[in-house]
């Protein structure tokens, strides 16, 4: 990967593990297009995770089309990632998974209110992964009349 890329590479992740929620969109078995707020937390490769419950529509979408879209945007400093992959259902493997305690750590860190999912039965969470197929940056803080703020991101460190 070369200079650019890499430093591309490494703005859009640091810009990812510094916000805790995002706009996951998915389509019900009946073709409708879905999407929402939830929290959740990454790792080096962006692979997204999060959890929802069993009896969601989320859910509902997720096992009809295990593909979805993510976004994570500001208008402050006018950023955007975008992120499409596939979704696969860990929770038969929560307990494992690393991602599973930093998202747990995002979901307690409000200490006034906590998540919404923290108010619901626990005892019907699903965890799912979103590993990406495309990623792409857009960084609106310079490029002015140019496609050139939109970089496609390699997931895979040189590392």
């Amino acid at each position: 990967m070369d200079a650019d890329a890499a430093g591309k590479r490494d703005e859009a992740l640091s810009f990812l593990t510094g916000h805790s929620t995002g706009v996951l969109a998915t389509v019900s078995r009946e073709g409708a297009a879905r999407a929402r707020l939830v929290y959740y937390a990454c790792d080096d490769q962006f692979q997204i995770y999060f959890l929802t419950y069993g009896n969601t529509r989320k859910a509902a979408d997720l096992a009809a089309h295990p593909h979805a879209a993510f976004v994570i945007a500001e208008t402050d400093v006018p950023r955007t990632l975008q992120i499409e992959g596939q979704v696969t259902d860990l929770s038969d493997m929560a307990g494992v998974d690393p991602a599973l305690t930093d998202l747990l750590h995002t979901l307690q860190s409000n200490t006034k209110f906590g998540a919404p999912l923290t108010r619901f039965d626990p005892s019907t969470l699903k965890f799912y992964r979103i590993t990406p197929d495309w990623v792409r940056w857009g960084n609106f803080t310079f490029g002015r009349g140019t496609d050139n703020v939109f970089s496609v991101i390699d997931t895979k460190s040189d590392d």
